[in-house]
């Protein structure tokens, strides 16, 4: 699937990612109105709202859509079992070691934007108005966990 993601609201969402802060259209002019400084081969938009409240970095086109396809890592557990011969010295039927990861690997195609590709816009119990401001992607990121252990059996 695909996703369109235009320019940012900075001034509305409160923050940017790193990607949009790097590569952003903007020029500074010196008191006389003079180019001291600008970026005008950027990748996006203005970083604010500055078309007198029009929202024209907010026009979603072709040129922001994102490839959404994705390989994610839900659930892997690896353990490993002792050997009988060497448990039944220690009068230990089974010593088994493990690790558990949920969610650690996800391959995608978003080169650093913050969108957790499974988000996705709906409806909350909380604010059934604003959820996910209605785009996709956008909420709390899926959750990683790790577990350790040990199953003794005697």
């Amino acid at each position: 699937s695909w996703l369109t993601v235009p320019g940012f609201n900075i001034t509305g969402d409160g923050g940017s990612a790193q990607r949009f802060c790097e590569d952003f259209w903007y020029e500074t002019k010196d008191a006389s109105g003079n180019v001291i400084d600008a970026n005008y081969d950027a990748f996006y938009p203005r970083a604010a709202q500055l078309d007198r409240g029009l929202n024209f970095n907010m026009i979603a086109n072709d040129r922001y859509m994102l490839n959404m396809a994705y390989l994610r890592l839900k659930n892997v557990t690896l353990g490993y079992t002792l050997p009988q011969k060497i448990t039944r010295k220690a009068f230990i039927e089974k010593l088994r070691f493990y690790v558990s990861l949920e969610n650690f690997l996800t391959f995608d195609h978003l080169k650093g934007i913050p969108i957790d590709v499974e988000e996705m816009a709906g409806y909350s119990y909380l604010n059934s108005s604003n959820y996910n401001q209605s785009f996709a992607g956008i909420g709390a990121p899926a959750f990683k966990s790790a577990s350790v252990g040990v199953q003794l059996t005697f």
